[in-house]
């Protein structure tokens, strides 16, 4: 009986963290109408990769900003800003939702401009500097083409007569204009 009871103690627990491992790595997608892979997440955890992102591209303008008036300190403290410490406090719920491929690629990220200050502070030159913002700028290309996040609000799509995930035209925003303070 102990024998029974451990074998099918032992075979939930494989099941139990072999679905664990496929969710890790595959994340909750599915394919968007523009056939990039949406990434499906509650509204508030869109808000904050949305943050995050930003958070990048403002680090982004930050170093240009300050490598365009040689100020190499500040270019460091840009770059810094998007570091790896600003991904410390990020939900486990919430990177259990990303596919693995997006988790790295997004901590590669940031990983980059950890380096990027390290370099500006060992003395690294104007296009040594450039070039690793170029490949960060490739990350953010490579991400974006192929991914885009989605709410997983469910509506009711009356062709299938089923309820479906909501994943319309919700990566952005078409209230942000061209020169606004807005994000």
């Amino acid at each position: 009986m102990k024998n029974k009871i451990g074998i099918v103690s032992l075979v939930l627990w494989v099941l139990t963290v072999g679905l664990f491992a496929i969710f890790f790595v595959k994340g909750t997608t599915t394919v968007s109408s523009d056939q990039r892979r949406a990434i499906m997440l509650s509204p508030i955890e869109k808000d904050l990769v949305l943050g995050e992102m930003r958070t990048m591209l403002t680090a982004v303008n930050g170093v240009l900003g300050a490598l365009s008036e040689n100020d190499m300190k500040k270019a460091a403290i840009a770059a810094s800003s998007a570091g790896m410490a600003m991904a410390v406090d990020t939900s486990p719920i919430l990177m259990a939702k990303l596919p693995l491929d997006f988790k790295e690629l997004g901590m590669g990220t940031h990983k980059a401009f950890d380096d990027i200050a390290v370099a500006i502070g060992k003395g690294a030159t104007l296009p040594e500097i450039l070039k690793s913002m170029h490949q960060i700028t490739n990350r953010c290309v490579a991400c974006h083409q192929v991914n885009r996040l989605a709410s997983a609000e469910l509506r009711f799509d009356k062709r299938q007569n089923q309820f479906a995930p909501n994943v319309g035209r919700n990566y952005g925003s078409s209230r942000l204009k061209v020169g606004s303070n807005k994000s």
